[in-house]
């Protein structure tokens, strides 16, 4: 039975290197051929990345000099109003449009704005606006409650919130300075004082 398995797998081995040798040793016309089509096809390849490699190196360099936007920038738009001298800020998220400007194309974006700081994640933008900001405030105690009036530009008050909060908890300091009013400019300052008093 041993020498039945060794004679057939003699026999699978001798067939096994002949298939071998007939591929290995094929007509030298096909292998050249094959050989030669394929260094056709690495030249050609060749010569197109030389071609785009050339055509590209200004293009990368130029942009590896310039600083580009990144997707978590954040832009801060700062005006500052003529008639009453203060500023605001608002702060964004930069819009996907926006991701890998330059400075330049963003200039050109925002034309009536001036770019005071650049970074590929920190940008802030200003100018200055015609009037008031509109973001006066005066609290005040009315009837035992904090309440927030808004100044509009002619100087008049309009009432622009009533909170919760109870002045009889308030120090006697702050009672006093409520009395008179107490003169807030921009809504974050505003937010804050009515935070403090909670």
């Amino acid at each position: 039975m041993n020498r039945i398995i060794i004679i057939l797998l003699i026999i699978v081995v001798i067939f096994a290197a002949m298939a071998m040798a007939v591929f290995i040793y094929m007509p030298e016309e096909n292998n050249d051929a094959k050989i030669e089509v394929q260094n056709v096809a690495v030249e050609n390849t060749i010569n197109e990345v030389e071609n785009v490699t050339e055509n590209n190196t200004n293009m990368v360099e130029t942009n590896a000099n310039e600083e580009r936007i990144s997707p978590n920038a954040f832009i801060t738009f700062k005006q500052t109003y003529k008639k009453c001298g203060h500023t605001t800020s608002e702060f964004v998220e930069v819009p996907q449009e926006f991701v890998n400007l330059s400075e330049n194309e963003l200039k050109e974006r925002y034309t009536d704005w001036t770019v005071e700081k650049f970074t590929d994640t920190d940008i802030i933008l200003s100018k200055e606006v015609e009037g008031d900001c509109n973001e006066h405030y005066v609290v005040r105690d009315v009837d035992g409650t904090v309440t927030v009036f808004h100044i509009l530009d002619d100087g008049t008050e309009e009432k622009y919130m009533i909170t919760d909060i109870a002045t009889e908890y308030l120090t006697d300091t702050d009672k006093i300075e409520m009395g008179k009013g107490i003169e807030i400019n921009g809504k974050q300052n505003l937010n804050q004082l009515i935070e403090d008093y909670e």
